[in-house]
């Protein structure tokens, strides 16, 4: 596959798509670098930050220099790409709003993927054929991400005519990759860590109460998998009726500590635990916007994604 460069709106899902393309070509076998290229941030931008430090070793990919400055010049860039193209199979380059963009890409003679995060009442037959007249030839797929189940056929609704000049890639929204990880649930709470951190890159995909229920433990907290469950920290009995193969971490809450057991049982399974000194339902509170703190930055969030394009992408795209 020849050079790839990965444009769209911010927030469309660009670094998802670049992390979850990377880690489907090194599946199939194929050597594979990353290079974001310009960023608003330069010298601290958490998408390369993410890849040199987790993807690198993670999936044995390599990784370019640190991004420019958005008007920084695309002639070093090209070259450090370049670089990069004589020494693997594909180039995946990640581009940010208001980098040149254009300039690059004929730089470096890329294809282009755009990616755009769904919205409801968006003509997407229109936004296929500003794509095609923006980019001609080098237009290689329009993404769409994030689309709500009941339109899945958004491709093949009316719109044909448009939709012939382009290829379309609809990936259907996840739960996933709205979740926080168990660190950034613990950053986000202020929270203490009662033992040594672990699984702190696992995804939490639901909160549930521990309170006095009817039911035993196997059936009310076994229902739902990537759960934490925030209980107060001196209910030892909740805590351990709660440590089921579906729970994520628990989140004590209140004052008190947990109990030796209730860390010996924790140990033992690998289940985080974080304090937080404050009341549960607070607590539970405290956590109503975070999905809007949720980055793609997560190991688990980047094998999820390259499961969707694996089920979603056609094979020959992807590894021919």
């Amino acid at each position: 596959m020849p050079t790839i460069l990965i444009t769209g709106p911010a927030g469309g899902g660009k670094t998802s798509f670049a992390y979850g393309l990377l880690a489907r070509l090194r599946d199939a076998g194929r050597s594979a670098a990353y290079c974001k290229t310009f960023s608003p941030t330069p010298g601290t931008d958490d998408d390369h930050a993410f890849a040199a430090e987790v993807l690198a070793d993670a999936l044995g990919i390599a990784v370019g220099p640190s991004p420019r400055p958005l008007d920084g010049d695309v002639a070093e860039a090209a070259a450090a790409i370049a670089e990069l193209r004589r020494q693997h199979d594909t180039v995946i380059i990640e581009v940010a709003d208001g980098s040149p963009v254009a300039e690059l890409a004929a730089a470096v003679d890329a294809r282009v993927i755009e990616v755009r995060a769904y919205t409801a009442g968006q003509d997407w037959g229109v936004a296929a054929d500003e794509a095609a007249g923006h980019w001609g030839a080098r237009l290689d797929m329009l993404v769409i991400n994030a689309v709500p189940p009941y339109r899945q056929d958004i491709v093949s609704e009316g719109e044909a005519e448009s939709w012939a000049e382009v290829d379309a890639l609809v990936i259907p929204e996840s739960r996933v990759m709205l979740a926080p990880t168990v660190a950034q649930i613990g950053e986000h709470l202020d929270a203490v860590w009662p033992l040594e951190p672990v699984n702190a890159d696992a995804i939490v995909e639901r909160f549930l109460i521990g309170g006095n229920i009817m039911d035993n433990g196997p059936t009310y907290y076994g229902r739902y998998h990537n759960q934490a469950v925030i209980t107060r920290a001196q209910r030892p009995d909740i805590q351990l009726a709660s440590m089921l193969p579906q729970t994520t971490c628990l989140v004590l809450t209140g004052p008190g500590e947990p109990t030796e057991y209730v860390k010996a049982e924790a140990r033992e399974r690998d289940i985080p635990l974080l304090q937080v000194f404050m009341p549960t339902i607070e607590a539970a509170e405290a956590l109503d916007h975070l999905i809007d703190t949720a980055t793609p930055h997560s190991l688990a969030k980047v094998r999820h994604y390259a499961a969707l394009l694996q089920q979603h992408a056609a094979p020959d795209w992807l590894i021919g």
